[in-house]
């Protein structure tokens, strides 16, 4: 093999080592995306809520048909969002019966899970951020609920 097939063979095989190298992402491990405190957002005459404070904004709408299978208006007065430490959003308001377990996506939201909390419907809800988990108060009806992404927590007594 001649110097100048070496040197060749050496140039692709280090140029190869260092692309790969700066190909690899950065990966920091152990995020909170919990937010402490509930958005409590205003719907506007569209049924589009926006969260100035973390930047989000969506249509109300498809979660008022999902609760009372009518979306010609906006039928919400407020609506109650809070973020786990997971990155789901927890989404409910006044009358509804569920929570929504919503996961980000590329521009738009997962449906992750529908958890019934109230068959009767809530009349004030709101919610709590109780590491690890997420807390549902309906303060007319004295109730609170423990929630994570798989549904409703209840935490194992061990003996």
């Amino acid at each position: 093999m001649t110097i100048l097939k070496k040197s060749t063979l050496a140039f692709v095989l280090l140029s190869t080592f260092f692309l790969q190298a700066c190909n690899k992402s950065l990966v920091v491990k152990n995020v909170n995306y919990a937010q402490q405190i509930e958005s409590v957002l205003i719907p506007d005459s569209e049924g589009n809520v926006t969260d100035l404070r973390h930047g989000l904004s969506y249509s109300i709408l498809p979660f008022q048909f999902e609760e009372f299978n009518d979306s010609s208006s906006v039928m919400i007065s407020e609506v109650r969002m809070i973020r786990n430490h997971q990155g789901y959003y927890f989404i409910t308001a006044d009358k509804f019966k569920h929570v929504y377990v919503m996961a980000p996506k590329r521009g738009e939201f997962k449906l992750e899970k529908k958890i019934l909390v109230d068959a009767d419907g809530l009349l004030s809800p709101a919610f709590n951020w109780r590491d690890p988990v997420v807390q549902l108060i309906d303060e007319t009806n004295n109730v609170a609920i423990l929630l994570n992404e798989n549904g409703i927590y209840v935490e194992e007594i061990t003996s």
